[in-house]
C-alpha cells in the first residue's frame, strides 16, 4: 500500500489536495481528456475514486481541493471542470479554484515554495512530485510536523482566498 492510500484510509477529520500545475499528464488522464476534446465524455475511470469519496464521507471526514487557475483557462482545466460538474458535484469533495496571480501572492510571503500536496487531518503531508510534461514522478512523505504545520496553515490560507466551484463557474472566464 502506498502512502497516499494508506494515509487515505487512516484519515480521521480531513484531507486537503492543493493542485498547482497548469496541465497533469498521467496515464488514466489521458485518454478521457483526448475523448474530451472530441465532444465525447467517459467518467467510467472516475468510479473508484467516488467510491473512495463516499467512503470518506460516511466517515465524517472533509475532503477539500484548490485548483489553482490562470485566464484563458487551457483545455485540460476546462476537461477536469466538466468532470467534477458531473460526477464530485454529486460526491463529498468541495471543490475550489484559486487565480494564479492568488496564489502567487499567498506563497511570496511563506518562505518556501509549495509544491502540489496532500494534507491527511493537517498533520500527515504528502508531496507529489512531477516532471517538466506534468507526468508524476513520485510522493515523499513528511514526518517533520513542523512542516505539516507551514503547509496546514497554507492550506487556510489558499481556502479562505479561494471561489467553491459552483460560483467559479458561473463566473468562469471562456
Amino acid at each position: 500500500m502506498n502512502n497516499f492510500d494508506k494515509n487515505w484510509r487512516s484519515a480521521k477529520k480531513s484531507i486537503f489536495r492543493l493542485e498547482g500545475r497548469a496541465e497533469y499528464r498521467l496515464p488514466e488522464d489521458q485518454e478521457n481528456f483526448a475523448k474530451w476534446k472530441k465532444g465525447e465524455t467517459d467518467l467510467s475511470a472516475d468510479k473508484e475514486w467516488q467510491k473512495s469519496l463516499k467512503n470518506a464521507k460516511t466517515k465524517g471526514i472533509a475532503v477539500q481541493r484548490v485548483r489553482v487557475v490562470q485566464n484563458p483557462l487551457p483545455d485540460y482545466i476546462k476537461f477536469q471542470i466538466n468532470v467534477w460538474q458531473k460526477n464530485h458535484t454529486k460526491s463529498v469533495e468541495e471543490l475550489f479554484f484559486l487565480n494564479n496571480d492568488d496564489y502567487k501572492e499567498i506563497i511570496a510571503g511563506l518562505g518556501f515554495n509549495p509544491k502540489d500536496f496532500w494534507l491527511f487531518d493537517d498533520e500527515k503531508l504528502l508531496i507529489l512530485n512531477f516532471g517538466t510534461a506534468g507526468q508524476f514522478t513520485g510522493e515523499i512523505l513528511i514526518a517533520d510536523q513542523g512542516m505539516a504545520k507551514r503547509y496546514s496553515d497554507l492550506k487556510i490560507k489558499l481556502l479562505q482566498r479561494s471561489t467553491p466551484m459552483e460560483l467559479f463557474i458561473k463566473k468562469m472566464p471562456q
